[in-house]
């Protein structure tokens, strides 16, 4: 992936500014690739790779897939790969987490922490709750919490 590309997929750069959004992979019919050559260009990849990717990555989930959805998966591997990002669904893993409890515990500004929480949100990494005067984060669902694991299972194994 490009430099160029890398920081259209990314939700924030170091300075905290970024804030490209993209396609959220749900609302859009799948193998719809009307738009192929311009999400090609988002993840960096020709219109020949964008199909090659599609094509890959179809056979493998044994699904009919668009580039949208790979755009999708890019953008939640990009969320994840973020530090503070990580370490605030590893705490939602646990148990349902506010605003405030979450930024305590990264030593994250509420401000910042909320806005990582809002992309979370937005690619259903996180789902939230209003429970009276407080808002609750937990993981949205089973899909994600098996990814989080297998990961650290995979960098753990001998």
């Amino acid at each position: 992936m490009t430099a160029q590309s890398h920081d259209d997929i990314a939700v924030q750069d170091t300075d905290g500014t970024k804030d490209a959004q993209t396609a959220k992979g749900h609302g859009h019919k799948h193998g719809d690739n009307s738009a192929a050559p311009d999400v090609a260009a988002r993840l960096g990849l020709s219109p020949s790779q964008g199909e090659a990717v599609l094509r890959d990555a179809s056979s493998v989930i044994g699904q009919d897939l668009s580039l949208p959805d790979i755009e999708a998966a890019a953008r939640i591997f990009a969320l994840l790969g973020d530090g503070g990002r990580l370490q605030l669904v590893l705490r939602c893993m646990e148990r349902p987490q506010t605003v405030s409890e979450l930024a305590e515990a990264a030593g994250m500004s509420q401000s910042l922490t909320s806005h990582h929480l809002r992309h979370l949100r937005d690619q259903r990494i996180l789902a939230s709750e209003r429970r009276g005067r407080h808002i609750y984060y937990t993981i949205d669902d089973a899909h994600i919490s098996c990814v989080v694991q297998d990961v650290f299972a995979h960098v753990t194994h001998d």
